[in-house]
């Protein structure tokens, strides 16, 4: 399980929890190679939420339960099709709700399928929810989209001129009341403004909570390291408040930090990404 905790969309809140959300972003599309017929919930509920009453964006997978929280149409299809949550530019077209009117949506398996999936590894278990949450969303959305390729401003992840700076991490002994067998979590969080913290954390993830950053502005972050490791490691850095430049004592900018501390480089460029275009979408009908 992985978990990140990330600036909120929302005006005030200054933190949101996104429980679970990179370990399913890390998790590929592929249907399963013996599924027959399309996987579907057995039940779901889709409720647009009070917007006087807004509460943080969350993702939680537990059990035969799937529910996100709080959460737009195009953070939904993200998280359906595999693309990095931070980058707004790789799902396009669509009327303006889809960005702003956020929902919550609970669903649960059939018991039976919920006991067949269980028996899947993680990531087999994971191709077959992102299934069912993008036919969730054809149905309750009359979702119809088509993918295409356009070439975007990115950002890659580098190493530094002077090398990378990440010590990969060290398997921990488990203590007496520990299962022997259980391994280290793997997670990566934001432990304050301007702190990101990794436990056992790979590129991948760290991709993703870079490109969650107000410096990156919305922009695609693509690992072009070669770094496949596991790393533990601390950045900090003076988040970008847009309140103006940072006072005289301010630390380093998220840029310099990741090279200073880390020995990586964000590096702008263009390139062709996949997008998804909507062509067709309606708000969902009261359950």
């Amino acid at each position: 399980m992985n978990q990140l905790t990330a600036r909120s969309a929302y005006p005030g809140d200054k933190l949101f929890s996104l429980a679970l959300l990179i370990a399913s972003m890390a998790i590929g599309l592929c249907c399963n190679a013996q599924t027959t017929a399309p996987l579907s919930f057995e039940v779901a509920t889709v409720k647009p939420i009070d917007p006087k009453n807004p509460h943080p964006p969350s993702v939680m997978i537990s059990g035969d339960r799937f529910e996100a929280s709080g959460m737009t149409l195009n953070e939904l299809i993200k998280i359906a099709y595999d693309l990095n949550y931070g980058a707004d530019r790789q799902v396009s077209g669509g009327p303006a709700w889809t960005t702003s009117t956020r929902f919550d949506v609970e669903a649960r398996e059939d018991p039976a399928l919920g006991q067949k999936l269980q028996e899947l590894s993680s990531e087999e278990r994971g191709k077959q929810l992102r299934e069912m949450l993008r036919g969730l969303l054809a149905e309750r959305f009359k979702l119809a989209l088509h993918h295409q390729n356009s070439e975007l401003s990115i950002y890659e992840l580098v190493t530094a001129k002077s090398g990378s700076k990440l010590m990969p991490s060290v398997a921990r002994a488990s203590s007496s009341n520990e299962d022997s067998s259980s391994k280290p979590r793997s997670w990566i969080r934001f432990a304050g403004a301007g702190v990101l913290e990794g436990n056992d954390a790979d590129l991948a993830t760290l991709v993703t909570a870079l490109s969650m950053q107000p410096e990156i502005g919305g922009r695609l972050v693509m690992d072009k390291t070669g770094l496949t490791d596991k790393y533990d490691f601390t950045l900090k850095w003076t988040p970008d408040m847009g309140a103006g430049p940072p006072g005289a004592d301010a630390g380093p900018s998220l840029f310099t930090a990741l090279q200073d501390e880390l020995g990586l480089r964000l590096q702008p460029t263009k390139a062709p990404v996949d997008v998804i275009v909507i062509d067709h979408v309606e708000r969902p009908s009261a359950n």
